[in-house]
């Protein structure tokens, strides 16, 4: 009979009350009760609220439960505004996935054991639900706990349980009609305040055989620029623990140049930190080639290792100075990496030249500066002798070896290559004239 009272509620608005006499009569019929007050709070609120939006006024929330992480997360749209841990249900009792909705909101509610009808908890420290119940289908619902211990465990009856400090807050920022997610997704990446990417795999508590694989990594990965600084070998490792740590799989740091940031952020991916090459390489005006097949960056006649991602370049920071010369230092109170080069102009001219210390002096490539000046050198790689010809004389340049290239001091510049230094080390510059 209250069935068809229900539904005649719908047709005739004006039973309400024969109706909710009727059930706060009945005795019997629990879960219809609660169905029934629930839908009456819930003309109300579609009446006075708009659709979906809290009483703390978040615009457009929604609920998304994740069974392996044993996580509730709360959006406003498409930001996350919280996440708060769970509990769900046991294996033999699992907690349902689908969507669904805030039906029915409760202070202090009381519980009825599934397996003694008759019998009433009232609300209390002896009351499983706590002083919270949110109801989203049928018998099921996200509620507080008098068992704190459990939080994180997969050992309820199907419900969803919180802390009671946790429960209480998410009561107020929801409302009715609120949408209600429940997944099962194995695969989670999150960005946190330090700006840490960090990646989990959780176990499959339920047995369900969702299998996870690097790929399928890789596929959740494929927005992020640093996909490919990632390697399978890390990947796989993290897939065979399955264990649901939080692992820290790239962060993000700002990059100044010569005392300018930069909009693009550098990449510490698995301890090693990579800059974008072409915003620094336009920065310091130098032209840049990347070749594809070798997986190589080149810069006059220093060359280095990189990795493509999409249409950006990234290097790793050691590596950054054999191609554009220059220091590096680390600010860590600012997460920031420092870069300064010297600039070099030939007779007013901005020139790429490698530029290095030796035994603190400033010494540049003689190959770079060689060329920047047209001047003609031959270079004999295995004795580390240089030529320079001049009015048709062979002269030996001392230079110093720094990697696989040759350099010279500036101090010794004059002497060999007749031209004037100027060192602003105040403007970081270095200014070469000539005849």
């Amino acid at each position: 009979m209250l069935q068809q009272m229900l539904i005649s509620f719908f047709v005739a608005p004006s039973e309400l009350i024969k109706i909710l006499s009727y059930v706060l009569r009945d005795k019997k019929n629990q879960y219809l009760k609660r169905l029934f007050i629930s839908l009456v709070f819930l003309m109300f609120y579609l009446c006075l609220v708009p659709a979906g939006q809290a009483k703390a006024g978040l615009v457009s929330p929604s609920i998304t439960v994740n069974l392996p992480s044993r996580t509730i997360e709360l959006f406003a749209g498409n930001n996350l505004v919280k996440e708060y841990p769970v509990a769900i249900g046991k294996p033999a009792t699992p907690t349902p996935l689908g969507n669904y909705s805030i039906v029915y909101k409760e202070i202090n509610p009381d519980w009825y054991p599934p397996d003694q009808k008759g019998k009433m908890v009232p609300s209390g420290p002896e009351n499983p639900l706590g002083y919270r119940w949110i109801g989203i289908w049928n018998n099921y619902g996200i509620h507080g706990t008098n068992a704190p211990w459990t939080i994180g465990a997969v050992i309820s009856n199907g419900c969803i349980r919180m802390y009671e400090e946790d429960v209480e807050e998410l009561f107020d920022k929801v409302g009715y009609g609120t949408p209600v997610r429940i997944t099962y997704d194995r695969i989670k990446i999150r960005t946190n305040s330090k700006e840490q990417i960090l990646l989990a795999v959780y176990p499959d508590v339920y047995g369900y055989g969702n299998v996870v694989s690097v790929q399928d990594i890789r596929n959740q990965l494929a927005m992020y620029p640093w996909n490919s600084l990632l390697t399978d070998d890390f990947l796989r490792k993290v897939v065979t623990q399955a264990d649901g740590r939080q692992v820290v799989i790239a962060s993000q740091f700002k990059v100044m140049i010569n005392g300018s940031l930069i909009n693009e952020q550098g990449l510490s991916v698995q301890d090693v930190q990579y800059i974008p090459v072409q915003p620094l390489a336009g920065v310091l005006n130098q032209k840049i080639n990347w070749d594809e097949k070798t997986k190589t960056v080149q810069c006059g006649s220093n060359r280095i290792p990189g990795n493509r991602s999409g249409n950006t370049v990234y290097a790793a920071v050691e590596n950054i100075a054999v191609l554009f010369g220059g220091e590096i230092t680390w600010q860590a109170d600012q997460n920031t990496l420092d870069y300064r080069t010297t600039v070099i102009f030939v007779n007013d001219n901005q020139v790429n030249i490698a530029i290095k210390k030796v035994q603190g002096m400033l010494a540049l490539s003689v190959l770079d500066l060689a060329a920047a000046m047209g001047r003609r050198v031959v270079w004999n790689q295995e004795e580390c002798v240089l030529l320079l010809t001049d009015a048709g004389q062979n002269i030996i340049v001392p230079v110093a070896m720094i990697g696989q290239g040759p350099y010279i001091l500036i101090t010794n510049i004059n002497q060999y290559f007749n031209a004037y230094v100027y060192w602003n080390e105040q403007a970081n510059t270095i200014e070469l004239t000539y005849p």
